[in-house]
This record gives C-alpha cells, sequence and structure tokens, in this order.
C-alpha cells in the first residue's frame, strides 16, 4: 500500500493536521513499511509520495511531538531517528476505526477508483502540479464533478506551456508564425504569452509543428469539449466515469508522455 492509498483511509487528507499526517505516517511506516525507527527524510518522503507539502518546520515538530505525558512519538538514542509510541499507534488505530468506509460525498464508485486516481497523479514529477491536481480530486469530496475536470484541463495546459518553452518553442513559433489568421504576428517568447492564444488554436498549432501526435490532438480535443461543457451552467449530467476517465487520459497520454 502506498502512503496516497494508506491517507486515503482518512477521508479527504486536506482536513488533516500536519501533526495528525507525521503520526499518520509513522503509523504507515511502521505498520506498512515495516521501519520502526525512522528520521525526518521518511516522514519528507512521504509527504511527496502523497501529494503534499512536507512542513518547513519539520525537525522542530517531530521534537514536539516526543513531549507531554502522553507523546505520540519517542525520541530515539540515535541522533535523528524517532518510533511510534503506544499513545500515537492507538490515537491512529482510533482514527481509523471512526471514519467512515466512505468519504462524504464520493459514490461508491469514486471511493474504489480513487486509489488509482491517486497512484495516476503520482505519475506528475512536478510538485506544484501534482499538488494542484490533488487540490482538483479532492472536489471529488463534495461532488465537484465540474470543477474537477476544469482545474485538471488547467493542470494538463500549463504543463505543455512548460514543455513548449523547454524544448520545442522554436518549431511552436515557426507553426505559428505559418498561420493565415490573425495569431501568425504572435510570437511566443513567456508563459504568459499563451493566454492571447485560445485553446483550441494552440492544440491546433502544437500538431502543425508537430510537437504532438494526431492521436493526442484527438484526446485533446476531445477533454477540451468536456472542458467546455463543464465550464459553464448546462443540463448536461457528468458521470463519476466521465471525470476518471478524463484525469487518466491527460496524465498517461499527455502529461507523461512529454516529460519536461
Amino acid at each position: 500500500m502506498s502512503s496516497l492509498e494508506f491517507l486515503s483511509q482518512f477521508g479527504n487528507p486536506t482536513n488533516l493536521s500536519q501533526k495528525s499526517l507525521v503520526i499518520a505516517f509513522a503509523y504507515y511506516l511502521r505498520q506498512e513499511k515495516g521501519i520502526l525507527e525512522f528520521k525526518a527524510v521518511n516522514i519528507q518522503d512521504c509527504f511527496q509520495q502523497s501529494l503534499l507539502k512536507s512542513p518547513t518546520n519539520l525537525a522542530r515538530l517531530l521534537s514536539n511531538l516526543t513531549k507531554g505525558e502522553k507523546p505520540p512519538l519517542l525520541k530515539n538514542s540515535s541522533k535523528g531517528e524517532y518510533s511510534l509510541s503506544i499513545f500515537g499507534l492507538q490515537e491512529v488505530q482510533d482514527a481509523l476505526a471512526n471514519t467512515p468506509n466512505t468519504p462524504a460525498g464520493l459514490s461508491v464508485f469514486l471511493e474504489t477508483a480513487l486509489p488509482y486516481l491517486q497512484r495516476t497523479a503520482a505519475k506528475i514529477t512536478d510538485e506544484n502540479k501534482r499538488k494542484f491536481l490533488a487540490e482538483a480530486m479532492a472536489c471529488l469530496g463534495v461532488q465537484a464533478k465540474r470543477a474537477t475536470i476544469v482545474m485538471t484541463w488547467l493542470v494538463t495546459l500549463d504543463h505543455l506551456y512548460d514543455y513548449i518553452l523547454a524544448k520545442k518553442l522554436v518549431e511552436f513559433n515557426s507553426a505559428l508564425n505559418r498561420r493565415s489568421d490573425r495569431f501568425s504576428s504572435k510570437t511566443i517568447i513567456l508563459k504568459d504569452d499563451f493566454s492571447d492564444i485560445p485553446d483550441n488554436i494552440f492544440i491546433e498549432v502544437m500538431r502543425s509543428a508537430n510537437i504532438i501526435s494526431n492521436d493526442v490532438r484527438k484526446i485533446l480535443d476531445e477533454k477540451l469539449g468536456i472542458r467546455n461543457s463543464s465550464a459553464h451552467p448546462s443540463a448536461i449530467e457528468v458521470h463519476d466515469s466521465k471525470v476518471i476517465n478524463f484525469i487518466e487520459d491527460v496524465v498517461d497520454n499527455v502529461i507523461v508522455k512529454y516529460p519536461l
């Protein structure tokens, strides 16, 4: 079990305090990884793998958790090493016992798919994009499926902007200048310059420049249509399966396919 899957047992992990997350990760390291004595770097790894930002004051936080009459952590004789106390163990077990099997707002279908979606999101190497996608997925907990789709689309575009700026800027600008419309006079220099180009034109230029394949263009065109339907009031019902397909498609076939 990954740390992402472990945290999903508590519902929405963004509702947990940093203190609770540290204790939970100490429990995870002990029960799932067999690491009885851990260091700050082990906890940092758990935060990263769970798409969460590690506390800037982690050393002080760990030290504070060893204080008091019933400290959740114990400070070991080896420098910089900690272990879970009986009080910390009980705290996590009680929290797991009191957490409903189905997170509030999630359908049974989405609850089953959530660990898969979290593993899919973990493929993104950029920490800021992983965190943004994690927030997009958290919208599912309140049935804000349209918000999940719109935010996931923004992550996809942001990744493609970065990819072009880093590796394909000459090709993109050449294809842009070959157009016969008003965008032919546009030259991309900075990331903000992309904001002047509509999403459908952006996709056309990428294909014209051979930055993306025709299959990827079809995926992006389809997802743009779904995004447009989701971003405006309409009577269209957004099914759970469509949200899952949207996330896995853009992550696996776009973001991972074109690494920075």
